[in-house]
C-alpha cells in the first residue's frame, strides 16, 4: 500500500464491505471512519487482497436512483420530467447530463433508473443530491398527474365447489 498507493488520506473508499473516509495509512494497517462515525481498522493485509473502491479519486460520483411509474404512464414522457428535474437539484452538476433509463418491469411498475453525478464526493453530499432527486422528481411528477407505483396484489377466492375438500372442511370448523 505505501509504494502502489491505490488511495489517499482523505479518499472515500469501499474496501471489501467496509465504506468510509480514509484517515490514516501506516506500515501495518490502514484507518477509516466509517459513516456512523466509527473508526475502523484494517490490516493492510486484509487491504491488498480485497478489491478497493475509491469514491472520490475523479472528483465526480455517479448515483443512481430507481423510481416506478404506473404502466399506463407515458414512458417517454417520465424520462423527460425526471431528467429535467434533475437538473436543478441541489449538488447535481450539469455535465456529465443526468440520465432517466427504462430499466425494467416490476410487479406493479415500469422502473425508471435516475443517473446523475455530484462533485467533490463525500458522504453528506451524496445524500443531499439523492434527497434533492427525489424531492424534485416526486414534485414534478405530482405537477404532471404521474403516478408512482406501489405494490399491488390481487385476491381471488375460489368457488366452493372448485375449492379442495380440505379447504371446505376448514371452512365449515
Amino acid at each position: 500500500l505505501m509504494f502502489s498507493r491505490p488511495f489517499t488520506i482523505g479518499d472515500w473508499v469501499v474496501i471489501g464491505d467496509e465504506e468510509g473516509i480514509v484517515t490514516d495509512i501506516t506500515i501495518f494497517n490502514t484507518r477509516l471512519e466509517n459513516f456512523d462515525g466509527e473508526f475502523v481498522i484494517l490490516p493492510n493485509d486484509r487491504v491488498t487482497e480485497r478489491s478497493i473502491t475509491d469514491r472520490s479519486r475523479k472528483g465526480l460520483l455517479r448515483l443512481a436512483l430507481d423510481v416506478g411509474v404506473d404502466y399506463d404512464t407515458d414512458i417517454d414522457r417520465a424520462k423527460e420530467l425526471a431528467r429535467e428535474s434533475m437538473v436543478g437539484a441541489d449538488e447535481v452538476v450539469v455535465s456529465p447530463p443526468s440520465q432517466a433509463v427504462p430499466k425494467s418491469f416490476d410487479d406493479s411498475a415500469v422502473v425508471l433508473a435516475l443517473r446523475f453525478w455530484i462533485d467533490h464526493p463525500t458522504p453528506p453530499r451524496k445524500w443531499r443530491a439523492v434527497s434533492a432527486v427525489v424531492r424534485a422528481v416526486k414534485t414534478a411528477f405530482d405537477e404532471e398527474d404521474i403516478e408512482m407505483s406501489f405494490p399491488q396484489r390481487t385476491l381471488q377466492l375460489r368457488d366452493e365447489t372448485d375449492a379442495p375438500e380440505a379447504v371446505q372442511d376448514m371452512r365449515e370448523d
